[in-house]
C-alpha cells in the first residue's frame, strides 16, 4: 500500500517547532477598578434636597426594603446603596469600569453647577 498524509501535513515538508508557552506573570497585588469612596455616603443624614431622584418599586420589594432599613437603623436610601455596591463588587471589571465612569461624570457635572 502507499502510504501517504491527510490534512496540513500532506502539503508540510518541513515541520517547525512549536513556539514556546509563555504564562502571564500573576500579579501579588489586587488592583481594585473601582474606589472605595465612589459610593460612599455623607456621615450627615442626606436631606430629601440632597436626594436627586425616586426609583419606583413593586410594593413587595418596598416592603423588604424599608423593613431591612428598619432592622438595621438606616435609611432606606443608605439600604440601597448597600444592595448596590454589593451587586457592583460581584460584576466583571469592564462593566464596573463604565459605571465608575458614569458616576464620576455626574459628580463632576454636579460641582460645575
Amino acid at each position: 500500500m502507499t502510504d501517504f498524509n491527510v490534512g496540513l501535513s500532506s502539503f508540510r515538508k518541513t515541520k517547525t517547532e512549536r513556539p514556546q508557552n509563555i504564562t502571564p506573570e500573576v500579579s501579588d497585588e489586587i488592583k481594585r477598578s473601582m474606589p472605595e469612596d465612589l459610593l460612599k455616603l455623607p456621615e450627615s443624614r442626606l436631606t430629601s434636597n440632597e436626594l436627586p431622584k425616586s426609583i419606583r418599586l413593586p410594593l413587595n420589594t418596598h416592603t423588604a426594603i424599608s423593613t431591612i432599613a428598619t432592622l438595621q437603623s438606616k435609611k432606606i436610601y443608605e439600604v440601597i446603596n448597600d444592595i448596590v455596591e454589593g451587586y457592583i463588587s460581584d460584576l466583571p471589571i469592564a462593566e464596573k469600569k463604565i459605571i465608575k465612569s458614569s458616576i464620576e461624570t455626574v459628580q463632576n457635572s454636579q460641582l460645575k453647577h
